[in-house]
């Protein structure tokens, strides 16, 4: 994969907010994991078929060049500035050195968590390339398990946050009365996060919180009363339930009491991952008022914490389709619509190949959205029965059948089928579309159904204007 001439890019990388480039790696980087895929899926075959002898013995020359070609995608993704966003890559090569030191590792699994871990890369830049707002800490389901697989020592959310550490001091108000580093303060460290382990106690992270200012006042030297006013805003935000009491955050507070026991005994270096990764979740709590906050908000505000949204990091947003069934079914939602189109401007020599065409749509429809199965059947009916008239199309039945094709080509623009949207359009648009088809006149368009078509009238304005540039630009 050669990166050496991406435009706008440098040896440091390109602006994170700069698309350009990504936009011109991006066909490439997917060509190069698809290629990695493969090869991985024939080292799959070669360990299957040495079942039963010495795994030990495959060659392991493929892994290698599996391994080379994600690493070259993990460069070419920093050199147009998304180097969060390729650490699950990162993850997936140490993965693949794994397997290649130990082959009897490859295993159907651990190749699937392997694609799975590109899909939803390939995924997150198409969306990101969309102008959606994401956070590279989405990718996190994925870049555990891939972690998991490698061996990793570390599987941390906040791997994946675009974020430069630094020390500064929050304005943070002070008790006047400071804490030591004694006895009594231990136990009542102890018992407050062993409550804050055991169930995510927001009592118990209270307490925590005035513990950490206490602490914090007691501390001449810097890093030591940062860290405890960092403490004590995430313990606020715990408190507060602004964090789902996940593994990560519960570890976090154990991590609190293993730096509590080194500052103990004299220390007064603190750890910069540990200080980060609790900034982290306060940045992934955002209290709706300032007010009920005021450590958390201090904190915020010290780093600029308001530019990151929350992100929940623990649901699989990305990957869950093969990238290649997607490209197929966007392909073919693209013939059935200008088949459909000329169709319905009379074309009758079109009536053979909207059948096959349509129902190509609805087997990729059914296969990526099995909710959707209703409007799938409902098209196959509209379908067939066009072809049986011999006839273009009423008008009634072109405008409902028009409106389910553009939906599905804006729906699978960023297909989400989590999204409860998804499977209630689909369903009113078979219903509509059987009502036509039926003979019941055609409903008036939905709020949502305007919109749509006002969509796809401003795209294809945008459309002829790009066209009349290029042709001026071309004289």
């Amino acid at each position: 994969m050669d990166t050496r001439t991406a435009p706008n890019a440098t040896t440091r990388g390109a602006p994170a907010d700069d698309l350009s480039a990504l936009a011109w790696v991006q066909d490439e980087l997917r060509r190069t994991l698809e290629a990695a895929h493969k090869s991985l899926r024939r080292c799959l075959k070669e360990a299957e078929a040495s079942a039963g002898s010495d795994l030990e013995a495959v060659d392991p020359s493929a892994l290698r060049q599996v391994r080379a070609q994600i690493h070259q995608s993990v460069g070419a993704l920093e050199l147009v500035g998304m180097g969060h966003a390729a650490q699950p890559l990162r993850a997936a090569e140490a993965a693949v050195h794994r397997l290649s030191a130990k082959p009897s590792l490859i295993t159907p699994a651990a190749v699937k968590t392997i694609e799975r871990c590109a899909y939803a890369l390939m995924d997150f830049l198409t969306r990101k390339l969309a102008g959606k707002p994401l956070s590279p800490v989405a990718l996190f389901p994925q870049y555990r398990d891939v972690q998991e697989l490698a061996g990793a020592d570390r599987v941390h959310p906040a791997d994946l946050w675009a974020f430069e550490w630094r020390w500064t001091e929050p304005e943070v108000a002070l008790p006047k009365d400071a804490l030591a580093y004694d006895a009594t303060t231990r136990s009542r460290m102890d018992q407050s996060v062993l409550k804050v382990v055991k169930s995510g106690d927001a009592q118990a992270a209270h307490g925590l919180v005035n513990l950490s200012l206490g602490l914090a006042a007691g501390q001449t030297p810097r890093q030591p009363r940062i860290f405890w006013k960092i403490a004590a805003a995430y313990f606020e935000a715990l408190s507060l339930g602004l964090l789902s009491a996940d593994l990560y955050v519960k570890r976090a507070a154990s991590r609190v009491l293993t730096q509590y026991a080194a500052l103990a005994k004299g220390e007064f270096g603190v750890s910069d991952r540990l200080a980060q990764d609790l900034l982290f979740f306060c940045a992934m709590g955002a209290p709706a008022r300032e007010s009920d906050a005021p450590v958390l908000t201090a904190v915020r505000r010290a780093w600029n914490l308001g530019r990151f949204s929350p992100v929940d990091y623990m649901t699989p947003q990305f990957g869950r389709f093969d990238p290649v069934l997607l490209a197929q079914a966007r392909k073919r939602i693209t013939a059935a619509k200008e088949t459909w189109s000329a169709l319905s401007g009379g074309d009758v020599n079109k009536l053979k190949a909207v059948a096959d065409q349509f129902s190509l749509v609805t087997d990729s429809l059914v296969k990526l959205h099995p909710a959707s199965g209703g409007l799938a059947q409902a098209l196959n009916s509209a379908m067939e029965a066009t072809v049986r008239s011999g006839q273009p199309p009423s008008t009634e039945l072109a405008m409902e059948v028009a409106t389910a094709i553009l939906y599905l080509e804006a729906a699978f623009e960023d297909l989400d089928p989590s999204d409860t949207q998804l499977a209630a359009r689909t369903s009113r648009l078979a219903e509509r579309l059987e009502h036509v088809r039926a003979g019941g006149q055609p409903e008036p368009l939905e709020a949502w159904m305007e919109e749509l078509y006002r969509r796809v009238s401003d795209r294809q304005t945008m459309g002829s204007v790009v066209g009349e540039l290029r042709s001026t630009l071309s004289e």
